[in-house]
């Protein structure tokens, strides 16, 4: 007679605005905490604010996840009541005792209807350094502070942030920094020669990655700029770029007035970025702002040089000078100068690679985030 297994002790739910893909950090980050939270200490329940519904719920099923949706179309209109209400008697009726909130709408809806449920611990996450918020974003979170536990950020420079903007106390905060898989890190199902030969890239062509949805904030702008020097130098070099596009075209319009159209690809939004990255001699993520990010981890997971700008938590990732270099954001020719340093020195760019690798081993793997989050909740509880 098989033995049923035993009861959670404890039931977490996992409050998000949306959860579309898991493409994004957030969502991927949910997705590996239902997976891998201890099953015989914590039960898990996702729900997704999204008025579309999707949501990948066959992903989530087949981790033992209750997975569901409350769809607000605004969290102060009449939608964001009625679901709020719903939303209520979901947790007393669940006996939720934790409620993890990502993004602004579910750590400020979340917030103040766990609170009215009477759960327990709510405990909400920061993962930007806020380059999205105007002042009533911030008067929202400083309003509902007192009916927060803990709040969760990404890397240290988030938590000074917040401690300036919200006003929240030291102790208050926990600095969980993300992790990545590691056991997904096998040879790549199409070989290296076989994938540029693909693309229309030489053997002979270094090539430099970045992998980013199209839009302001990731810097697209000033890395087609530094690409001019770049190509002056290095002639042959291509730039491969990921992410859907966000910005009607505009990019593939400026390399055009740039001169740099032919050493440029546009993949646009691919699901096999795995696929892609080992084909890579340097990655790049030119930022204005970043909490952290999940693109430098997937860079230094596959033992690649890193080149970054100096903003948020990219210098908790990288160490300058030992596993990539740090440039000012906004700056065209401090970019293109390191990329033509690294392009120039394939060995230190092997080395640098070795060292992300061992950086992303020892400090950011998916186990130690785990562990930390499930140590933070039996603490508080």
């Amino acid at each position: 007679m098989e033995e049923s297994s035993p009861i959670p002790k404890y039931h977490v739910l996992f409050l998000t605005d949306c959860c579309p893909d898991l493409a994004g950090g957030a969502e991927k980050q949910i997705y590996e905490l239902s997976k891998r939270i201890n099953p015989k200490l914590f039960r898990v329940t996702v729900i997704s604010l999204d008025p579309q519904g999707v949501i990948p719920q066959h992903l989530f099923n087949a981790v033992g996840c209750q997975i569901k949706n409350f769809p607000v179309k605004k969290m102060y209109g009449l939608s964001g009541i009625l679901q709020g209400i719903h939303f209520i008697k979901f947790l007393k009726k669940e006996k939720v005792d934790i409620v993890l909130t990502y993004h602004f709408c579910s750590d400020i809806w979340g917030c103040i209807f766990a609170h009215l449920a009477g759960v327990k611990l709510v405990v909400s996450n920061r993962r930007d350094m806020g380059f999205w918020r105007k002042s009533w974003h911030t008067l929202a979170y400083r309003m509902i502070q007192h009916w927060i536990n803990k709040i969760i950020v990404v890397s240290h420079s988030v938590k000074e942030i917040v401690k300036k903007t919200e006003n929240v106390p030291d102790d208050k905060i926990q600095v969980i920094y993300n992790g990545i898989d590691l056991s997904e890190n096998g040879p790549p199902s199409t070989p290296v020669v076989s994938l540029k030969k693909q693309l229309g890239i030489n053997m002979d062509e270094p090539v430099v990655m970045h992998v980013a949805n199209f839009k302001t904030v990731k810097g697209h702008d000033y890395l087609l700029e530094a690409m001019v020097s770049v190509v002056k130098s290095v002639p042959k070099v291509k730039l491969v770029l990921i992410g859907e596009d966000e910005m009607n075209g505009r990019l593939q319009n400026l390399a055009v007035q740039l001169g740099i159209d032919k050493n440029l690809l546009f993949l646009g939004k691919r699901d096999d970025v795995q696929n892609l990255l080992p084909m890579a001699d340097i990655c790049v993520l030119p930022s204005l702002s970043e909490g952290m990010s999940n693109a430098i981890l997937e860079y230094m997971k596959w033992g690649k040089p890193v080149i970054a700008t100096q903003v948020g938590g990219n210098p908790e990732l990288i160490e300058e000078g030992r596993s990539g270099l740090l440039v000012p954001p906004r700056n065209s020719q401090s970019l293109g100068m390191a990329m033509i340093h690294l392009l120039r020195d394939p060995f230190l760019c092997r080395q640098m690679g070795k060292n992300a690798r061992k950086r992303v081993e020892e400090i950011f793997t998916i186990e130690k985030m785990v562990q930390n989050y499930e140590q933070l909740f039996e603490s508080l509880i």
